[in-house]
């Protein structure tokens, strides 16, 4: 069977997201799965990327993600191919070329006036496949700082104020980019009788639930899944000490992330 590449809807996560997890262990990151998922489902509700999937005979054998950009010199949209991997097992079968060529057609049909990538040095094997698919060197070097006590990378189950908009701004100076809906099954929803009044004067909101764990595995209670950074975690924790703690829990989506549930 030939060698299929489709764009990838919500509809196809359970399949590409184990690729986006090797993808991610490749360069050194601890394997989450539930991660992985959540953030190209993320991308894909925002219509932040497209991504392209590589399937033989119903197996996913690679993927790409791309993420849009703009040249102000060109005064037209670039595509930036951020992530390319295919799986060990279909390696050298042409594979990485067809995504790249797929990619290219992408932006093509997109308007774009070019489409761009970043890899290593040293990275040899990466460079023949790029330089034999027709892409050309640039002289230019990138340059770079790392942000890293900056990335928002922690995520927050909130079924609360937290949610707020001027609560975000008045805790972190901002107000939180979208969030991804999802539940919180084998808990229930309360309010608390009394917060602690240094929370109340910091939200301006006089009354807050609070979750407690019950014995009915049906229960379930909404909310929004935000992401904080490091930095911004630490604040919530100031926030919700003395009437919460912070717990690890799984959602509904099979997602991780933090919970303040009842101190």
């Amino acid at each position: 069977m030939p060698l299929a590449i489709q764009r990838v809807t919500l509809a196809d996560l359970d399949a590409v997201a184990p690729l986006f997890d090797a993808y991610r262990q490749f360069y050194e990151q601890p394997s989450d799965l539930a991660r992985a998922r959540a953030w190209l489902e993320e991308r894909l509700r925002r219509d932040e990327a497209v991504i392209l999937l590589a399937t033989r005979e119903g197996h996913a054998s690679g993927f790409t993600q791309l993420y849009p950009m703009f040249s102000s010199v060109r005064t037209g949209r670039l595509w930036v191919l951020n992530d390319l991997y295919v799986d060990a097992s279909a390696r050298r079968s042409g594979v990485a070329r067809a995504l790249l060529d797929a990619a290219e057609q992408f932006a093509r049909d997109d308007g774009a006036v070019g489409i761009t990538l970043e890899t290593t040095r040293d990275n040899a094997t990466a460079q023949a496949v790029y330089r034999a698919a027709g892409w050309h060197e640039a002289e230019t070097q990138w340059f770079y700082r790392s942000f890293a006590e900056n990335v928002r990378n922690e995520p927050v189950f909130s079924y609360g104020t937290l949610q707020d908009a001027i609560v975000q701004q008045r805790l972190f100076g901002r107000t939180l980019d979208g969030g991804v809906a999802d539940a919180l099954p084998g808990y229930r929803m309360d309010w608390l009788e009394a917060r602690d009044a240094a929370a109340v004067t910091a939200s301006g909101i006089v009354r807050h639930p609070i979750v407690r764990a019950s014995d009915d595995p049906a229960d379930r209670v909404p909310g929004t899944v935000l992401r904080l950074s490091a930095a911004e975690l630490a604040k919530a924790d100031a926030y919700e000490a003395g009437d919460y703690r912070r717990v690890r829990v799984q959602l509904a989506s099979g997602a991780e992330a933090w919970l303040y549930e009842e101190a």
